[in-house]
């Protein structure tokens, strides 16, 4: 089955959408490498103006699959390294693409689902969409989206959505600039038209240059060492007893030692 489904819905423009709405199109590794796959191949087409990413069902991206996430866990730490970099090349292939990225959100974008709208360039999102980072909740870090949420958001905004673990709403998720534009679920597609056809208005070449300076003369633009940073970071939060007990209290309804 396939987990990512592209569409043309306009000349120049590449739709994405992500496809395993019975499970909230939470990843699981065949999405990741579908993911990262389309993006690269995308990025080499000159045809390609413009990249939408969008996603079938209620809700955009739930994040990681629970029950794959809780396989990851159970396995050696050679195992759980690769599944962690393999998480951080989708997420690079997503962010280093030339051409424009908007990300279309509905419903819950939650922990991974929200470092996807990090790596957009434009974020068009439904009134009653919601967001959250709640991975320290269940005992782990947001390592692999960490150089994306900062460089979207800022450190101070960043680390009080990663350390609140709260589930924000669209108006505030626009005011922490994780979003660009809110609008109604009857008015998206109309919105998301009027975003493709502004940036098809703009010259290709010189998009994907500024596109590149922009994001290059960032102060918080990450780089190498921050990517193999937060693949580290990932791993050794994985290791961790707290994971454990926070995915079997998630998978249980139950409450963690932390919790009171």
């Amino acid at each position: 089955m396939n987990t990512l489904i592209p569409s043309q819905p306009a000349a120049g423009v590449l739709q994405l959408t992500l496809h395993r709405p019975q499970a909230r199109n939470a990843f699981n590794h065949e999405m990741l490498q579908e993911i990262r796959q389309a993006f690269e191949a995308a990025a080499a087409d000159a045809s390609i103006r413009v990249v939408v990413l969008a996603a079938t069902g209620e809700h955009f991206c739930a994040g990681g699959d629970i029950e794959w996430m809780k396989n990851i866990l159970s396995g050696s730490a050679q195992h759980q390294r690769e599944h962690a970099q393999g998480i951080a090349d989708m997420y690079r292939a997503v962010y280093a693409l030339p051409q424009p990225l908007v990300a279309y959100v509905q419903g819950n974008a939650m922990g991974g689902g929200l470092g996807l709208v990090c790596c957009a360039d434009v974020v068009v999102c439904e009134s009653t969409a919601k967001f959250a980072l709640s991975e320290t909740r269940l005992g782990i870090v947001p390592a692999a989206i960490s150089p994306f949420l900062v460089a979207s958001l800022g450190a101070r905004q960043a680390t009080q959505l990663a350390l609140l673990g709260a589930v924000v709403d669209a108006v505030t998720a626009q005011t922490l600039g994780l979003v660009t534009h809110v609008c109604s679920a009857e008015q998206g597609a109309r919105k998301l038209e009027e975003v493709q056809h502004s940036l098809l208005l703009g010259a290709p070449g010189a998009q994907r240059q500024t596109k590149a300076l922009l994001r290059g003369i960032s102060v918080q633009a990450p780089g190498e060492a921050i990517y193999a940073k937060a693949v580290d970071a990932l791993v050794h939060a994985w290791s961790q007893p707290e994971a454990v007990e926070g995915f079997n209290a998630f998978l249980h309804k139950a409450k963690p030692a932390w919790r009171q």
